[in-house]
């Protein structure tokens, strides 16, 4: 029951989460030097989401990063950085969002809410990135582990080139 409230609470002040499907792939962006860690879960996107996004908005590397919340309006040398993408088939299962205001475990739309109080760059306490340009609601985000997301193995190329091949006609 009070599970119940808190989630609606959030729902109030949050705007509800998008709901996921029984298995997606997600993408985890990061600086090519970056690595994963067994202790700290990976913060994720829907691949599907990130690509229409590129599309929709002809992003280059800077402004992509600029929408995931991982560099700031003015980026700087952050956004110069060379950055992969690596692309997991996850099952939803394992993936948890971070929502400040909900017990952990509890079920949102779909998925677990996990501890929000740690939020990684960029990610709100809500669940979603925030367009550092816009100010607005970015991309859902979403933590996972790497040793359940690599169950089903994993691929890893430079963001320019998935930026690239979003963009091609």
């Amino acid at each position: 029951m009070i599970a119940l409230v808190l989630a609606s609470v959030l729902a109030q002040e949050c705007a509800a989460p998008n709901p996921v499907a029984g298995s997606l792939q997600v993408a985890w962006i990061s600086p090519v030097r970056g690595r994963a860690s067994a202790r700290k879960p990976l913060q994720v996107v829907r691949v599907g989401d990130l690509r229409a996004w590129v599309i929709d908005h002809e992003a280059d590397q800077t402004r992509t990063l600029q929408a995931l919340g991982k560099v700031k309006e003015r980026p700087g040398w952050r956004a110069r950085r060379r950055y992969k993408i690596t692309l997991f088939d996850v099952n939803p299962g394992d993936l948890c969002r971070a929502l400040d205001d909900v017990p952990v475990g509890t079920e949102v739309a779909g998925v677990a809410a996990c501890d929000g109080a740690r939020t990684v760059r960029g990610e709100s306490e809500c669940g979603w990135t925030e367009d550092r340009v816009t100010g607005e609601r970015g991309f859902d985000t979403y933590r996972v582990s790497w040793r359940d997301a690599s169950v089903r193995g994993f691929c890893v190329f430079p963001l320019e080139r998935f930026l690239e091949e979003a963009s091609a006609p």
